[in-house]
């Protein structure tokens, strides 16, 4: 997370992140009424964008707001936004931020990164300690000569794993 900033802190950055988007789709919303075509298209997809960033930040805040970073968040809601729309939020949404909540935006959305790359690698982790214990998955993972150059790499780059594996 933020070095510079507390869990509480991160919470109330995200609310209001939060907050402040959620007023902006009902006002894309009331545009893209008023608006045809390629505008009108403009705003609907700035709106399924910003749903999709409200629930990956919904995810991360329902995780920190007990004071924790159990990283129980959910990864597809923080990483799953329209691809689509990635050239449309950083084109036509930054830019029209006023500089206080383009700041803001910038903080939040750092914090969300950082957040999915600490819950994915979690993730991995867990997957690796559930295979290297399961007898089944650990005579799959020996059978594949991919997998295992792989752990053997990752191995010769420890040096105290690679003094035990080589004292054998």
């Amino acid at each position: 997370m933020d070095g510079n900033m507390d869990i509480r802190e991160q919470v109330m950055l995200m609310r209001a992140v939060i907050g402040r988007k959620t007023m902006e789709i009902d006002e894309y919303d009331e545009k893209a009424t008023n608006l045809t075509g390629e505008e009108a298209e403009k705003c609907l997809n700035m709106i399924e964008f910003l749903k999709k960033d409200i629930a990956g930040y919904k995810s991360i805040v329902d995780d920190l707001k007990d004071g924790t970073n159990d990283l129980t968040g959910d990864l597809w809601d923080i990483t799953s936004l329209p691809e689509d729309s990635l050239a449309l939020y950083t084109e036509f949404y930054i830019p029209s931020l006023s500089s206080e909540d383009r700041d803001e935006d910038h903080r939040a959305m750092d914090i969300k990164v950082k957040y999915a790359q600490d819950l994915a690698r979690m993730y991995l982790i867990h997957i690796g300690r559930m295979a290297l214990t399961d007898p089944k998955v650990l005579d799959l993972i020996m059978a594949n000569e991919e997998l295992a150059a792989l752990i053997g790499g990752a191995i010769l780059d420890m040096p105290e794993l690679s003094v035990l594996i080589e004292k054998q």
